[in-house]
């Protein structure tokens, strides 16, 4: 019998698995001193992040969004951005490590993964600064400025990696950047190509030259730029909502590609959710996604859990259950 860590492996590698990873089982979040840096925000909560972007947290919401208008801005005019936009030097930040460093043993010593996150990523990085709508103008009307905004982000993001690489040797970093809606990309394929793929390659890069499985958040519909996520060297794409076409995927990427979701939120995790209703739809995507492997059962957020009390228990319940039937 495979190991939890095993029978991820397994799945990676479009192998043998004994099951279905069980979504976050083999996965333990292991919380760092840069997350709480950069999200300094609980549920019900205002407050800024270090660059000025104002965050809520909403009732009944998987995490903070950025509250972006006219009064919070940080950059109303990106033709100015290194006015506007202020990088702390993080090097200068006395993090205390102390507990994270701990977790991350516990994990070790449990058999399982050290998973950590990093969010906001690049794409988000931008309209947390000034708003969709401002973002996705600016890529047309201003390409120079938005190239060098977009470098400047890269490379913080870059020296966040390096420091949790640095600190806390993980197994696993998981990496957010919402590409999409539900339906669409938010921008054409190609223009994603030229301002923000290059980029992926350096966050990437320093973590699979490491060893460490790279795992990308995206609760969108990416499909598009599937291929793209193995060019720049994503082993997992997490998220993925059951409007992408999961099978095709797995083809178009040549099995290359572990597709992490699949489970749709907005059926499951509700306030008047019920047990046949959670079953039948984690029954559903096992059903239609475990042809070929490569498939981890999930809901769609990007992290452990669901927003409504029973609901993550009875999907991993029935995640058990039906690996029964397609693992033998």
């Amino acid at each position: 019998m495979l190991s939890l860590k095993e029978n991820v492996l397994e799945t990676l590698k479009h192998g043998k698995p004994d099951a279905f990873v069980n979504e976050w089982e083999p996965f333990p979040q292991v919380w760092d001193p840069i997350f709480y840096y950069m999200n300094p925000v609980a549920p019900g909560q205002t407050a800024y992040n270090p660059l000025g972007t104002k965050l809520y947290w909403g009732p009944e919401e998987p995490g903070a969004m950025p509250i972006v208008n006219d009064e919070t801005k940080v950059c109303p005019d990106v033709t100015k951005w290194r006015e506007y936009v202020k990088f702390p030097d993080l090097d200068t930040i006395p993090f205390d490590w102390t507990q994270a460093k701990a977790d991350a043993e516990k994990c070790r010593a449990a058999g399982k993964f050290v998973m950590v996150w990093n969010v906001t990523g690049l794409f988000e990085s931008c309209h947390f600064l000034m708003g969709f709508e401002d973002t996705l103008c600016n890529l047309l009307e201003e390409p120079e400025a938005m190239h060098e905004l977009i470098a400047a982000i890269k490379d913080f993001k870059v020296k966040q990696i390096q420091m949790l690489i640095d600190n806390l040797h993980p197994d696993v970093i998981m990496f957010h950047d919402d590409w999409g809606s539900k339906h669409s990309t938010f921008m054409q394929p190609d223009l994603w190509r030229e301002f923000y793929k290059p980029h992926y390659y350096d966050i990437y890069g320093p973590m699979k030259k490491q060893g460490i499985i790279t795992m990308h958040h995206a609760d969108s519909f990416c499909q598009p730029i599937a291929q793209d996520m193995v060019d720049v060297g994503i082993d997992i794409w997490e998220g993925i909502l059951p409007s992408n076409d999961i099978q095709q995927i797995k083809k178009d990427t040549n099995y290359k590609l572990t597709l992490m979701g699949g489970i749709d939120a907005s059926i499951v995790d509700r306030r008047d959710w019920t047990e046949e209703s959670v079953r039948a739809e984690v029954a559903r995507a096992c059903k239609d996604y475990h042809e070929g492997g490569m498939f981890i059962p999930v809901l769609t957020y990007g992290g452990e859990g669901s927003i409504f009390p029973g609901v993550n228990d009875c999907i991993m319940d029935e995640v058990r259950k039906q690996s029964k039937i397609y693992f033998k």
